[in-house]
């Protein structure tokens, strides 16, 4: 059974913000980024456990798309994954909001 994905309003304002900082140089980087980043999230509704535990934050999994993360959390009982955040890799973790 396939999970839901929700992306939390945390994620949705990262999204925007990273678009908005590429569209800066190149409106059409900026849509490709911000599509990528979604189907890396929708994505997740298949193999929602491929990504790698995040030990900085307990029952956060994180994945990769060179330079971003994308931590969430898995529901089991509920079969949703909550997208938390899209993070580009040179940012401090230590900046984040609480999720």
């Amino acid at each position: 059974m396939d999970y839901r994905v929700i992306l939390s309003r945390p994620a949705l304002r990262d999204l925007g913000e990273i678009a908005r900082y590429i569209a800066q140089d190149s409106p059409d980087a900026a849509l490709r980024v911000g599509a990528e980043l979604v189907l890396l999230s929708e994505s997740l509704s298949v193999m929602p456990r491929r990504g790698a535990v995040f030990r900085a934050r307990p029952g956060v999994r994180r994945v990769v798309s060179s330079p971003y993360l994308l931590t969430y959390r898995i529901d089991e009982t509920q079969h949703v994954v909550y997208v938390l955040r899209f993070w580009h890799a040179k940012r401090n973790p230590q900046s984040w909001q609480a999720e």
